[in-house]
């Protein structure tokens, strides 16, 4: 499979928010902090997603992913479609107004902010995420104003997530918030299911965490292996597995579920299906 068979999506912001030159020089001149040489998770979902914020490396591995698993485009595609759908429904449905999006990845065509302010200006979102490039993009395109942030912290530290004095600055943590956890977990081998207790003990009650995970299947395993000798962390769960990691939160249906979800909100059709678990859940 090749990126001719992948959406792409066009941004042409891209020269303007990146100070360290085009598509063509910027892999020469990346900045302190950006490693051009080691393949990078969020690098290669850009590259899956169609866009140009990544390098040789990246996309070589991703390549070499989708030859063992050419659903891998599609999963990360669909990922994000999971991503504005369950915010629209939080925002019109539950009436959530705060949003916090942890290991956000790099800016895409539309992004979560844009989703929810479309439903009310005043919704407030805080981006989540400890990878340089990520941090150097999203400050750039998507902080803007006083009701969006971009923040630095690991996942692997709830605490220092929703500790941090900044990001408290634009979300009350005495009102519900939308955390969204979207296919993060698998790339966190140890316990994820202790990081989402944790975030869930710091949160209000009426507040949504959003989970997103691979599942496990012989080629995403096959994947696994390839980012493995690229020294990244990627560990595909069993459903069961996936289910227990969102164990003490309500479920909201018809989650966990298979991504994308039917029209009739049941499981996809064959012809749909992608290895890619969802789970909505509402702390009581």
């Amino acid at each position: 499979m090749t990126m001719g068979s992948v959406l792409r999506m066009p941004r042409p912001e891209f020269d303007r928010a990146w100070p360290y030159g085009t598509e063509e020089t910027y892999e020469d001149a990346s900045p302190p902090g950006i490693d051009a040489a080691t393949p990078n998770v969020a690098r290669m979902d850009n590259y899956y997603l169609g866009g140009k914020d990544n390098f040789s490396v990246d996309r070589d591995l991703a390549e070499r992913a989708l030859h063992e698993a050419p659903v891998i485009a599609r999963l990360v595609q669909v990922n994000r479609g999971f991503l504005h759908r369950t915010a629209r429904f939080l925002a019109e449905e539950r009436g959530i107004r705060q949003f916090l999006d942890i290991g956000c990845g790099l800016p895409s065509e539309i992004n979560l902010d844009e989703t929810v302010r479309r439903i009310d200006p005043e919704c407030r979102v805080a981006y989540v995420d400890n990878d340089p490039m990520v941090l150097t993009h999203a400050r750039a395109l998507m902080a803007v104003g006083g009701s969006v942030g971009v923040y630095e912290a690991d996942l692997r530290e709830p605490s220092t997530v929703l500790g941090d004095p900044e990001l408290l600055r634009l979300l009350d943590l005495t009102e519900p918030v939308a955390v969204f956890l979207l296919n993060v977990l698998p790339f966190i081998p140890e316990n994820p299911r202790r990081i989402v207790d944790e975030l869930v003990r710091y949160l209000p009650t009426g507040s949504h965490v959003v989970v997103s995970h691979a599942e496990r299947t012989p080629d995403l395993e096959a994947v696994a292996e390839l980012y493995e000798e690229a020294g990244l962390s990627f560990l595909p769960r069993s459903r069961f597995e996936i289910a227990r990691i969102a164990h003490g939160l309500e479920p909201v249906a018809p989650y966990p579920a298979g991504l994308p979800l039917s029209r009739s909100g049941g499981e996809p059709d064959a012809a749909d299906a992608v290895p890619l678990i969802g789970c909505v859940g509402r702390k009581r």
